[in-house]
């Protein structure tokens, strides 16, 4: 019975679960579907209230000068909501729904969350500057995927919207907003910034073989790529804090090397 599913997991889930579908093509009921919905509930719950402790002096001002991963963010950030908004003109609603859940799965809450909290945390280390340019890219980009999601989860991201955006933004509801307009692509940070999730994941993978927690020091990284000395040097420091290495050493490859990147990883 769908109001059984709705009390047992929320509308938003079930909206989540029927958003899954094409128009006018069959879309078999499995509960497990709903289950996905409410996870994704929970996790933006839990990522925005994670947001809001750490913007509770964001004074919503845009930053001039980005850090490099704040760019890289932003980049798939402008892609994502260009694709998004063509699909929901054209009622591929399925395509923005797809898109918009995995880029903040991924690329939002298992990397760029991980990525910013030293800067964020630690200011008297970092400095103030890379510290609100991650709470000018932290808003930005939770703002964006809460709007995008709006049509299909009216519920949390209401919420959430009323929790904290409202007193920034000068509409009364989330579903009265405008539509997030975003144009940031920056291919350069984009560039420097896939490498950078590259090594993270070989890291991570790394540790997890060995079963060992993901907090562990790392003795030294090699990390080889087709990008510039000074380009690697503007991740270094976010580099060294999220994989809790001792030493990272770049080693540029040739252009004409058949590898994009390399890494090489001492525990």
């Amino acid at each position: 019975e769908p109001q059984e599913m709705i009390e047992k997991y929320s509308a938003d889930a079930l909206r989540f679960w029927a958003a899954g579908s094409k128009l006018g093509d069959d879309l078999p009921f499995q509960e497990k579907d709903l289950v996905t919905g409410q996870k994704f509930t929970t996790k933006i719950w839990n990522a925005s209230k994670f947001a809001f402790m750490n913007l509770n002096d964001y004074d919503g001002r845009k930053i001039k000068n980005l850090e490099l991963m704040d760019a890289w963010i932003l980049s798939k950030l402008s892609r994502i909501i260009k694709s998004s908004t063509e699909w929901f003109e054209k009622y591929e609603y399925v395509r923005t729904k797809t898109d918009v859940e995995n880029f903040f799965w991924h690329t939002f809450a298992d990397n760029y969350l991980e990525i910013i909290k030293d800067r964020i945390y630690n200011e008297e280390k970092r400095g103030k500057e890379p510290r609100k340019s991650a709470q000018y890219t932290l808003y930005t980009t939770l703002l964006s995927i809460i709007k995008m999601m709006a049509p299909i989860m009216p519920h949390v991201t209401e919420e959430l919207y009323q929790l904290y955006f409202k007193k920034f933004e000068k509409d009364k509801s989330v579903h009265i907003s405008e539509w997030p307009v975003i144009s940031m692509t920056d291919e350069k940070a984009e560039k420097v910034g896939d490498f950078f999730i590259f090594i993270l994941q070989d890291v991570r993978k790394a540790k997890s073989e060995k079963s060992l927690s993901m907090k562990k020091p790392v003795k030294k990284i090699i990390a080889k790529g087709k990008i510039t000395k000074d380009e690697f040097e503007q991740i270094k420091n976010d580099l060294v804090a999220v994989t809790n290495a001792e030493e990272v050493v770049f080693e540029r490859l040739k252009p004409d090397s058949n590898v994009d990147y390399e890494t090489v990883i001492e525990i």
